[in-house]
């Protein structure tokens, strides 16, 4: 899977909690692989999905707005049908993952959707949280991956790969402008920032080549991997 790709799919993935919230016992994807790696399983379902729709003050617990369940015997709920609502708290220990925010904005914030898996020990609270932004994408003009970022954050060095290629062609610097719309994906708590190894493909500003009007970032962490098989 190429860069494109990936992001294309992420983009995609965002609808997973509508999807969800009409068929309760679907599976949820895995997290995508890195490019080159084999595709994992699918993961047990999220226990809760939908809208937050509010955080606590102290970042504590948030509450999700969850569509209507489908009917025992399948059929869809009724027009006028009431949704569910849950609160749901967040410790030191909940891990969370954010895609599609821009810089600064990888925190728990009402509007974004919501996946949760539930502590096995604690029912009222998360063991994982995975926020999503929506968004469509068309080709970039630069893919590849973080080398460096300066001081400033404002310059990112990127080593290019090809288009349906993930093997390096060059190296370039790309230069954030105050209207660059920067979005990050699959990073932690406050990891919304440029970062050195983070995979990324820019939209570059009309006539420019090394300003981009849009930027995505995707966190390349290894223990993200999946598991290798026993040789």
């Amino acid at each position: 899977m190429n860069l494109k790709s990936t992001f294309l799919a992420l983009s995609l993935a965002a609808l997973a909690p509508l999807g969800l919230a009409q068929n309760p016992s679907a599976p949820v994807p895995a997290p995508l692989p890195r490019p080159g790696e084999p595709a994992q399983p699918m993961e047990k379902r999220a226990d809760l999905s939908g809208r937050v729709t509010a955080v606590a003050p102290d970042g504590k617990s948030l509450t999700l707005s969850m569509p209507a369940r489908p009917s025992p015997d399948g059929q869809p709920p009724a027009p006028d049908a009431r949704g569910q609502q849950a609160t749901v708290n967040l410790t030191d220990h909940t891990q969370l993952l954010f895609f599609g925010v821009g810089d600064g904005q990888a925190i728990p914030t009402p509007g974004m959707m919501a996946m949760v898996w539930l502590d096995d020990t604690a029912k009222d609270t998360a063991a994982r949280v995975r926020f999503m932004k929506r968004e469509g994408e068309d080709r970039p003009d630069v893919q590849g991956r973080v080398l460096a970022v300066s001081p400033d954050g404002r310059t990112v060095t990127v080593e290019t790969r090809g288009e349906g290629s993930d093997r390096p062609v060059g190296k370039i610097d790309l230069h954030l402008a105050n209207y660059t719309q920067a979005l990050y994906y699959g990073v932690d708590r406050g990891g919304a920032k440029p970062t050195p190894d983070y995979l990324v493909v820019a939209w570059l500003e009309k006539g420019s080549r090394d300003t981009p009007a849009r930027i995505r970032f995707m966190k390349n962490d290894p223990r993200d991997q999946a598991p290798q098989p026993p040789r």
